[in-house]
Formats: structure tokens, C-alpha cells, sequence
């Protein structure tokens, strides 16, 4: 199995897990997928289904609403907006659906189907959506009264492109390399990189970063997580080495031993890739010395830089050393005077 595609196992996302998303635990409600990427041509429609499950132990009362997002400039965190002026998606294709409530059992599991229509004038545009569903728990004693013991929010979001001919038309940038230019020898170095898509559509990180340092060409590899960059948007890379890859690899061949074992794989799995998958990096020996060519490569985009390593603490320490030596003599002489 490529490293590319692991990484693409891991997901394509914004912030999110791909697995189903819970609420608040009092209410257990959960809500897949927690973000689809859809694209539709004008003039045409397509279907969009939605599962909400209620793994509580009380009915729900669930109430549908359309909103806009938009994404932070870092790390990709959705923030929802107030509303949305979106008129083409709609529950059963029927735009009175949205605010009208319905409940939800538990231990009950429903599919809603969302019918995105979209008129023949419709432009080139992508839109990014949310699917709110307020839950609102309902009391066993009171249930017709519907009195409120608690309530929350969950959502499933849409990066939705209009387009005639479903062409990639994402272009993601170099906006920034962060790295000192000169280290200390026993300190190592942070680094990290920001991307912009200065493109027409969501596009994904592809690419690397490789640290070479002479003799060698390559000390150490970086593979960049796919993350999604929406239109305009800028984004800190993620990545993984290789060694941390190949770790996962052979954790992902394990499955099969691990779930006849009893063990929860999956919850494994995701514990190794949030402690390995990282967007802030730091690169550290036992000693560095002389000079460590970092090359980011994002899509056709390439950008070098060089950090140099001194043994600065020892220089001090050499300078200083005479005037220690200075200091312990006077003291030597005070005290035997």
C-alpha cells in the first residue's frame, strides 16, 4: 500500500473524523457524514443522504436548518454562520421542510434524502453548507408536552461545486515557510508551512517535505495529509514521516489479529495518527552541524530553504571560560589573603 494512499485512508477533511459525530453525550445523537463533497452540473440534481442515529436513552425532537460556513485561516475548523440564502438544497426537495421538527426514538436510525436541484442559469460557484439538526430532548413523563431537559447541536457539511464539466480547477500556493535560518548544534529546529488555494474549487494538499543534509540527500522525509483547502482559504500542511508511515502500515495490516484479539482497532489506529500527524514539526539530533536543505514541495509548487547548525553553547562556554578562570583566581587570592 503506497503512503499516498494511507494518507488518503486517513480521509479528506476539513476537521473532522469520518466516522459518525456525537452531540452532547446526554443526548447521543449522532450524525454521518459529518462533511460530503459533492458537485453538480447546472441545469441537474442530485440526491445527498444523511443518517442521524440516537443512541440515548430518550426521544429527540429534531429540528433541520441550512446555514453557510465558512473556515478558519490556519488549521481548516469550521465556523458557522447565521444562515444561508442557499435555495436549491432541501429535505425531499421540499424547501418547507427546513424548521419543521420530527422525533427520533431511541436506538432509531433514519436516512434523510436531500435533493440539491440546481437551475439551467446556475453559475460556476462553490458553496459551503451546513446541515444543522437541533435536538431537543424529550422527557418520558411529559413527552406530548414536549418539555426540554436538554438540547444541543449537531451537523453534516457540504463543499458543494457547480460546474459544466467536472474539471479540478484547485491551485494551491507556498503563502509561507516557517524556519530559523541559524540554530544551535544541541537545540534542533521547529518548522512548518502555510497554503493558500488561489483556484475556483476545494482542492487537497499533496506533496512533502524532505530534510537533506551532506553527505546525505535525504535525512528525513515528511508526507503532507490531504487535507482540504476550500477556494481562497489558507491552511498550516500536516504531515507524517516516513518511518511514522511505515509504522501505520504495518499497524493497518494488524487489523484483522487485533479485532479476533478483542482490541478496539480503531480507536487505536486514530490514537497513533493524532499523536504522529502534526502540523507544527521539530527537527532534533543528537548534534547538528554544517548545513540542513529543507525542500516543501505542495502540488507543482517547490520551495527551498537552509537552516545552519553551530555549536554556539560550546563557543560560549569557550568564551567564557577565560573569564571564569579570571574570576576563580581573584577569589583563590581573596581567600588566602
Amino acid at each position: 500500500m503506497s503512503k499516498l494512499v494511507l494518507l488518503i485512508l486517513f480521509t479528506l477533511s476539513l476537521a473532522f473524523s469520518p466516522k459518525m459525530v456525537q452531540a452532547a453525550s446526554a443526548l447521543d445523537l449522532k450524525v454521518y457524514p459529518p462533511v460530503a463533497y459533492l458537485s453538480v452540473k447546472a441545469g441537474a440534481g442530485i440526491n445527498h443522504q444523511v443518517k442521524l442515529k440516537n443512541e440515548g436513552l430518550y426521544t429527540l425532537e429534531i429540528t433541520p436548518a441550512l446555514v453557510d460556513f465558512h473556515t478558519d485561516e490556519k488549521l481548516g475548523k469550521v465556523i458557522l454562520e447565521q444562515k444561508s440564502d442557499f435555495a436549491y438544497l432541501n429535505l425531499d426537495g421540499d424547501s418547507n421542510k427546513w424548521g419543521k421538527s420530527f422525533t427520533i426514538k431511541p436506538g432509531q436510525e433514519l436516512a434523510l434524502n436531500f435533493v440539491i436541484a440546481m437551475p439551467s442559469e446556475a453559475q460556476y460557484e462553490e458553496r459551503y453548507l451546513s446541515i444543522l439538526f437541533q435536538a431537543r430532548q424529550l422527557s418520558f413523563a411529559s413527552a406530548a408536552a414536549k418539555d426540554t431537559l436538554i438540547s444541543a447541536v449537531v451537523a453534516s457539511n457540504v463543499v458543494l461545486l457547480i460546474d459544466s464539466d467536472g474539471q479540478n480547477r484547485g491551485e494551491l500556493t507556498i503563502e509561507q515557510f516557517f524556519l530559523p535560518k541559524v540554530v544551535d548544534s544541541f537545540m534542533g529546529f521547529n518548522f512548518s508551512a502555510l497554503v493558500k488555494n488561489i483556484g475556483f474549487n476545494a482542492t487537497p494538499i499533496t506533496g512533502h517535505i524532505k530534510i537533506s543534509h551532506w553527505p546525505n540527500q535525504e535525512v528525513e522525509v515528511y508526507q503532507l495529509y490531504p487535507d482540504m483547502v476550500l477556494v481562497g482559504n489558507k491552511r498550516l500542511v500536516r504531515a507524517m514521516s516516513e518511518a511514522d508511515l511505515k509504522a501505520l502500515e504495518l499497524l493497518v495490516k494488524s487489523e484483522d489479529v487485533k479485532v479476533a484479539a478483542g482490541e478496539d482497532f480503531v480507536a487505536q489506529k486514530e490514537q497513533f495518527i493524532n499523536e504522529k500527524l502534526r502540523s507544527n514539526f521539530f527537527y532534533k539530533k543528537s548534534f547538528l552541524i554544517g548545513a540542513y536543505d529543507l525542500e516543501l514541495k505542495v502540488g507543482d509548487d517547490v520551495l527551498q530553504k537552509r537552516v545552519i547548525a553551530l555549536p554556539f553553547s560550546l563557543l560560549f562556554i569557550a568564551l567564557l571560560l577565560p573569564f571564569l578562570s579570571w574570576v576563580a583566581s581573584v577569589l583563590s587570592k581573596s581567600l588566602k589573603k
